[in-house]
């Protein structure tokens, strides 16, 4: 049992009627304050309240919610809703990886509250009326709060991919010359740092000017825009929808951070949307993204016609089985060639039609939608 004042309670009463209950309302408010309160008193430490408070991310998530009812709310929600389901699998002794859960969904809601991508921000204040109703939003929309986990989870492992990458890999090598740069020392000197006769002169050839560099081309032919075609049509209802579009909005933050501009082709049987960004999008902007969905048929061709108009590599994700005709197959293979550009189709629980393959540079097959295999999409693409 948590020790709360007046206000504490005040606060409480107001929330517990947007809070879908998945456990007892005691239980409930308790963990409400647990997130809420400044500093916590306790009076009865329960086993749950003390595998709380006790574990390491409990302090992060605190820094989150504490004396933030809407931030609190989310996270009372959805810490019960997950405590529940653990119930009901036995598995309640351990909530380390269901306070994991939660960390990350936490960061990943105050981040979105945000903004995404690169470039001057603006002077803004939060209006809590706004707030109140976007949380609300999440509290009420099961899509939404998966949405929101998954990309948050993905937009870390993406801007990881994009810190750590070393940024010569964009380059070509292109031709060897002389010298004693070490960053681009070419591998087959490697192994003179291996035996103590070829490291002595390698250290005479490195004074001389002699070692065997490699010179890069930097790939600035195609520092355009950033093209994502995302197939919105029926059967990707459900948890390819959610993956994909975590997925886009990850290579949308990455591309904005690179300052090219992200067009976002939204299809089914028809290009239904095209959505240019080219500053930050708000939380707004995303939760939107997230929303949109049309349901139709699949046609390849529109989109890819759409996405030549702008300069740029092109992603195609989709779940559908299209051919385009041989008159624009023709096309494509011409521009590309002529713009140096480069086409990725992410293919979900179907192979690549013949279509796809002939156009694209490279085309990869998606049986299961998760962190491993997204981790391999931004490898790729980043």
């Amino acid at each position: 049992m948590i020790k709360y004042d007046k206000y504490d309670k005040m606060v409480w009463e107001r929330c517990k009627d947007k809070i879908t209950f998945h456990i007892s309302e005691r239980e409930t408010e308790t963990v409400f304050y647990l997130f809420f309160k400044y500093q916590i008193e306790i009076l009865v430490e329960t086993d749950l309240i003390k595998k709380i408070v006790r574990d390491r991310r409990f302090k992060n998530i605190k820094s989150i919610t504490t004396l933030d009812e809407y931030y609190s709310m989310l996270a009372t929600e959805f810490f019960c809703e997950k405590l529940k389901e653990l119930r009901e699998k036995g598995g309640e002794e351990d909530i380390s990886e269901l306070l994991d859960e939660l960390e990350s969904y936490m960061e990943s809601i105050t981040s979105s509250f945000g903004s995404y991508g690169q470039g001057e921000g603006y002077k803004s204040y939060t209006d809590p009326k706004r707030k109140l109703e976007l949380t609300e939003k999440l509290l009420k929309n099961n899509k939404l709060k998966e949405f929101i986990k998954i990309l948050g989870k993905f937009r870390r492992m993406a801007i990881k991919k994009y810190r750590t990458k070393i940024k010569h890999f964009s380059g070509e090598k292109y031709s060897i010359n002389l010298g004693n740069n070490l960053v681009n020392l070419l591998s087959s000197e490697y192994k003179n740092f291996a035996e103590e006769i070829l490291f002595v002169d390698l250290l005479r050839r490195y004074n001389e000017n002699k070692l065997l560099n490699y010179r890069i081309l930097e790939n600035d032919e195609n520092c355009g825009d950033f093209i994502v075609c995302l197939d919105l049509s029926g059967s990707m209802r459900g948890n390819k929808e959610v993956w994909a579009k975590a997925i886009a909005l990850c290579l949308m933050d990455i591309s904005l951070k690179k300052n090219k501009r992200y067009i976002a082709i939204l299809f089914d049987d028809g290009v239904r949307d095209i959505r240019v960004y080219e500053k930050k999008v708000s939380f707004d902007e995303i939760l939107e993204f997230a929303s949109v969905f049309y349901g139709g048929g699949t046609n390849f061709e529109k989109p890819l016609r759409e996405a030549l108009k702008f300069n740029g590599d092109i992603v195609f994700i989709t779940d559908g089985e299209c051919e385009v005709s041989l008159e624009f197959l023709e096309k494509i293979k011409e521009e590309k060639q002529k713009r140096k550009i480069k086409i990725y189709s992410i293919c979900i629980n179907t192979k690549p039609t013949l279509s796809l393959r002939q156009i694209s540079d490279v085309a990869v097959t998606i049986y299961e939608l998760t962190s491993k295999t997204a981790e391999k999409i931004f490898d790729m693409l980043i």
